[in-house]
């Protein structure tokens, strides 16, 4: 019989398929679910196109993971580490990125991503939007607004804010500006 170390081994093979079997194989042990991955490092993780529906991944350092195509689903990804990962085309219907780190993370094509969702994130600084353009700074997350302070970026200023989000003063301007329409959109709904 596989034990969870065994699994969690496989789980972290560079290998997408071994990966896939993996996981396919928690998903049946209940092991997905469960918390049993919760807080793991599963940095450059091959999930590409890996049916994650309902898991727990929350607190998993998923650093330069390859998620492509993954169905993440009513998944739990609260806290979780997402920097430089490709999450191009995955399915993010219902999923808690609650505190979610998604630094440089490339969100092209995602489905079902909502405002909501990505206004909970930690950090979106530099991640690519599933429209393909940079994230340009329109939810004003506390971390984001942390790294330009670090960074000398003055934060009143708005063109050296746009500067540090690399996109022009208009684009960052109307992203604040959209900002300010989807916030009074949910206090009145």
């Amino acid at each position: 019989m596989v034990t969870k170390l065994e699994l969690l081994n496989k789980v972290r093979s560079t290998d997408n398929k071994t990966a896939l079997q993996a996981i396919e194989e928690m998903r049946i042990r209940g092991w997905l679910t469960d918390g049993t991955l919760r807080g793991t490092a599963l940095i450059r993780a091959q999930f590409q196109g890996a049916d994650l529906i309902e898991a727990d991944l929350s607190f998993i350092d998923f650093h330069q993971a390859e998620m492509e195509y993954a169905d993440l689903s009513n998944t739990n990804l609260r806290g979780a580490k997402l920097t430089r990962a490709n999450m191009i085309g995955a399915n993010l219907s219902e999923t808690n990125l609650s505190n979610a780190n998604l630094y440089k993370t490339n969100l092209r094509g995602c489905r079902n991503l909502t405002v909501e969702q990505l206004a909970k994130t930690k950090r979106l600084w530099g991640a690519i939007m599933p429209n393909g353009e940079s994230y340009d700074g329109r939810y004003n997350l506390p971390a984001d607004l942390e790294l330009a302070h670090l960074r000398g970026v003055v934060v009143e200023d708005q063109q050296a804010m746009a500067e540090f989000y690399g996109v022009s003063l208009e684009t960052y301007l109307n992203g604040q500006k959209e900002s300010l329409v989807e916030t009074s959109t949910e206090t009145t709904a």
